[in-house]
């Protein structure tokens, strides 16, 4: 919830890019698009002081564009402060770099967080026609940060900026309805969401979708689903997927553990989530577990050669 900056870059150095953003941002000017795509094209420095000096010349678009850069697009190194301070010079003249500056304040770049002027800069971002603007602002209005709580209006915008195709909003819309804040519980309606969102390759989104459908919640048990689904949300970036990844597969493996037939080819897909688990689960508890699994997962490999004779 709340809290995702907007990346337009993508649409700026990939022209036919289909993504929500894709409509909500005119096309920034020649010297800006020659020079990012010396950044993606691997001559960065270069690329990036070209930004430079048609920023320092008063060049929005080029303020814009390095505003994004510098909050993690591609290979360029993470430089939140820079970053932000771009945001702040091309605020009054993108409706993105509105929004991302209202996740600055948001977030606390600048220090304290500042709720009500990020409000301000949602909404700015929102008039303007950024429609993921809309979907940050109607969160904070659900949490009542930096304004009066309006938990109905704050999913109605929301649901906007879902509908319109944001795979983080699709996944808010998930957690809304899934939690029954802003809306009646409907955990099915939820399992819709968070779906529209996974196929986008949303990673909590994804995560959440997983753990329904492990157990149960909004519709059957598919343990199969659970393990690819926490298997994408490992690889879009949630390290603390890969401990369920191969708990779905392992349960798949030994359906009837500890004793039954076990799926050789099954448990070798299982085996490796545990180790990245062990390796990069951020929870010291689930590393110590997967390492107590792989060592139970020697003993099924055991029973797995007993019953084939091998």
């Amino acid at each position: 919830m709340i809290g995702r900056a907007a990346f337009a870059v993508a649409v700026f150095l990939a022209p036919g890019h289909a993504g929500a953003v894709a409509a909500q941002e005119t096309e920034v000017n020649a010297d800006v698009r020659a020079a990012a795509h010396q950044v993606a094209a691997g001559e960065q420095a270069i690329g990036l002081q070209r930004l430079e000096t048609l920023a320092e010349a008063g060049d929005t678009d080029a303020h814009n564009m390095l505003g994004e850069l510098y909050a993690g697009f591609g290979d360029v190194e993470r430089d939140r402060p820079k970053s932000c301070e771009h945001f702040r010079i091309a605020r009054e003249a993108r409706p993105s770099a509105a929004h991302n500056y209202g996740q600055c304040l948001w977030e606390g770049a600048y220090g304290a967080r500042d709720f009500v002027q990020a409000r301000v800069w949602y909404q700015r971002g929102a008039d303007g026609g950024f429609v993921q603007s809309k979907c940050a602002l109607g969160n904070m209005m659900i949490a009542g940060d930096g304004g009066p709580v309006d938990a109905e209006g704050g999913v109605a915008l929301c649901r906007e900026t879902a509908e319109a195709g944001d795979p983080n909003a699709q996944a808010d819309m998930g957690d809304h309805y899934r939690a029954g804040r802003g809306v009646p519980q409907n955990l099915a309606e939820a399992r819709r969401w968070y779906r529209l969102a996974a196929d986008q390759n949303q990673r909590n989104a994804a995560f959440n979708l997983g753990a329904m459908e492990w157990n149960g919640s909004g519709g059957p048990v598919d343990i199969a689903a659970a393990g690819d689904l926490m298997a994408k949300a490992y690889a879009a970036g949630r390290k603390d997927a890969a401990f369920h990844a191969g708990q779905s597969y392992l349960r798949l493996a030994v359906p009837n553990a500890p004793a039954g037939p076990v799926d050789a080819a099954l448990l070798a897909q299982a085996k490796p989530w545990f180790e990245t688990a062990m390796r990069e689960d951020p929870n010291e508890d689930l590393r110590a577990r997967a390492a107590v699994t792989l060592a139970q997962i020697s003993g099924y490999e055991e029973m797995g050669r007993l019953q084939t004779g091998q």
